[in-house]
Formats: C-alpha cells, structure tokens, sequence
C-alpha cells in the first residue's frame, strides 16, 4: 500500500510524457512557420496562444527564463527536462542556434527543424500504432483466456466425477 503512490506518480508521468511527446512537435511546426516573420523569442510569445494545453506551462516558464536569461543555452535546453522527451533538447539547441545567429543561416536550420519535427511526428504515429496494435490484440486475447479458463474448470469437474464413480466401482 506505500507504494501505490509511486505506481499512480509513474503512471501519470508516462501518461503526460506521452501526451507531450505527441503535442510537441506540433508546436515546433507552429514555431517554425512564426519564425519565417519574426525572431525566436517572439515566436515563442506568440506561439502560447495556439499552443497544445499540456504545453501552455512548460513555454511559460521557457518565456520566464528567456526574460531572466535570454542568452543562455540553459533556458532552452530545461524545457520539458522534467520528462521523457530525448528530442527536445536537440530542437531546443535549434531554437537557440536560430536565436544567435539571426536571419542569416537562418533558413537552413529552420529546414532541419522540420526535418527533426517530421521524423518525431512519425515516431508519434509508430507509437500511437503499437499501443492500439497491443489492444485489438488483447481484445481479441480476452475471451481465448475466459474460455481456456472454463475448459480448465469443466476437465477438474469432469475428472472428479470420474474418480468418484469409479471409487464406486472399485468399492462394491
């Protein structure tokens, strides 16, 4: 019973981490169409209105930290650090290359950024597929189970009526 708090805490984090993993790259393709007008901190600000929900609070303490620190590597790479999300921080040095170099290479990067968005968005779909490939699998898994479990009870029946009439025999 203490650890069911643990369980439900690991539950709930892989539950989000999986809801961010799918959201983000959705967000990094509405930040790289703001880009093409405007620099990265703006894309960012105005990137929160259109956002996915489960991302509103991660990009308002990235906002916060770039006020702080808007030079620093470090307010890039610590959003969504809390999760399981390899790739963010790899687009996060994009962002943050795009930031200091401005407009010159610029484009480039913005075509690698997608490229990176492109390629998470299919590793989303692979995921999103093998989760319900698992359930139709278990759909179909469940009655195979009941019914193994039914002929199991019928034989253990069967075999005590068995041995039962045949003590009968064996005794008269």
């Amino acid at each position: 019973m203490s650890q069911q708090h643990r369980f439900g805490r690991n539950i709930a984090r892989r539950v989000v981490s999986e809801e961010l993993y799918a959201a983000f790259p959705e967000w990094l393709m509405q930040m790289a169409l703001l880009m093409q007008h405007s620099n990265v901190q703006v894309s960012i600000a105005k990137s929160l209105d259109g956002a996915p929900k489960i991302l509103v609070p991660e990009i308002n303490a990235l906002l916060q930290r770039l006020k702080e620190q808007p030079k620093a590597l470090s307010s890039y790479t610590d959003f969504c650090k809390n999760f399981d999300i390899p790739e963010t921080t790899s687009c996060m040095k994009m962002l943050y290359a795009i930031s200091e170099s401005g407009t010159g290479d610029a484009k480039v990067q913005i075509q690698n950024l997608l490229v990176q968005v492109q390629e998470m968005r299919n590793r989303a779909a692979e995921r999103r597929n093998k989760s319900s490939a698992f359930q139709v699998k278990m759909l179909y898994s469940y009655p195979v189970f009941g019914a193994s479990i039914k002929l199991l009870g019928d034989l253990v029946v069967g075999m005590m009526f068995l041995f039962e009439m045949l003590s009968e025999a064996g005794g008269m």
